[in-house]
């Protein structure tokens, strides 16, 4: 995309001016965008040279800077154009304004030399003035240059236009950007797609956590009455409470000695309806079974909507609650 010089051009135009007018303090400028857009604004100025502007100067930000300094070889004052991209910037960030730079330097004229700079020791005043020196005509005096177009010659007919390598290397950077660029975007896609499963996940399991806590504390039954009812142990106590304790006959004195602490236990080779224990459950009395996450409950009597019972881990047999567990094939 390209960059937004429009909307902020008076305040950067003013601030551009106020670096080329020789006869101001101010020696440079800053240039950033609007948060992650692709507006071009004034950030801040001075005149304490390039050692302030480079204090100036943010890692995780993409800027330009527009500097006066002075020619060593000529005592001439040069323009240069800083490209900041800070080693901190994101990738995607990096190129998407990796073609911004040149109509940056358009709207800022007058550049000499422009800078491409990373980290602080690339916007060292020392390099950046040594880059001035070499720079094209920096090494002559007047006189030196007016020989040197005294004697220059017509360029002959055998002359042809060789396409300057950096041209190459621009459209193989925006090709490498571009890359860059796609990846970054389907990497935060699939970031994005897999919390979303997780968030999604977790809310399901927390609204059947929920579920199964409400329908505990909501239950309208006594789970004494439902498994005595619906157990061995529960009929032969009801029966043997209305006979002689001396007619009770072998039958029922065997299943009595197969219950323990009022629950039964069951020793069956087929092992019935199976489910797996989802969640946590403590016991609240001798009618109800315990388990862990993933323990296996056999036998199971689906004798109501919310409440089942059958025998659990430890070998007991008793109610638990039915949104707990999940039924095996």
């Amino acid at each position: 995309m390209s960059v937004n010089l429009e909307k902020n051009r008076e305040a950067i135009l003013a601030a551009w001016k106020d670096v080329v007018d020789d006869k101001t303090a101010t020696d440079w400028a800053l240039f950033g965008y609007e948060g992650q857009t692709n507006t071009l604004q004034f950030v801040s100025k001075g005149d304490g040279g390039l050692e302030e502007l480079k204090d100036e100067l943010n890692s995780g930000k993409i800027m330009y800077a527009f500097a006066r300094v002075r020619d060593p070889k000529t005592s001439l004052p040069k323009c240069i154009l800083i490209n900041w991209q800070g080693e901190g910037a994101p990738m995607v960030r990096k190129g998407t304004c990796a073609n911004h730079i040149r109509d940056v330097s358009n709207l800022l004229k007058g550049v000499h030399v422009t800078i491409n700079a990373r980290n602080d020791e690339e916007v060292d005043p020392d390099i950046i003035i040594e880059k001035v020196a070499k720079s094209t005509g920096s090494a002559y005096t007047f006189g030196q240059r007016i020989d040197i177009d005294r004697q220059t010659t017509p360029v002959g007919t055998t002359y042809q236009r060789t396409i300057p390598k950096n041209e190459i290397n621009i459209a193989e950077r925006d090709k490498f950007w571009q890359k860059e660029e796609e990846e970054e975007k389907r990497r935060i896609a699939e970031e994005r797609r897999i919390k979303e499963e997780k968030r999604i996940q977790a809310e399901k399991e927390r609204q059947q956590r929920e579920e199964a806590e409400q329908l505990i504390k909501m239950r309208n039954f006594d789970p004494r009455a439902m498994f005595e009812k619906n157990t061995c142990a529960g009929q032969m106590s009801s029966r043997s409470s209305s006979k002689d304790s001396n007619s009770i006959s072998p039958s029922v004195e065997y299943i009595e000695d197969n219950f323990l602490n009022g629950n039964e236990i069951l020793e069956y080779d087929d092992l019935g309806l199976r489910a797996e224990a989802l969640y946590d459950y403590q016991a609240a009395d001798e009618t109800e079974i315990s388990f862990d996450p993933g323990d296996i409950i056999t036998h199971i009597d689906q004798i109501d909507a919310g409440w089942w019972q059958g025998l659990g881990p430890d070998g007991t047999f008793g109610l638990f609650p039915a949104n707990y567990v999940q039924l095996l094939e």
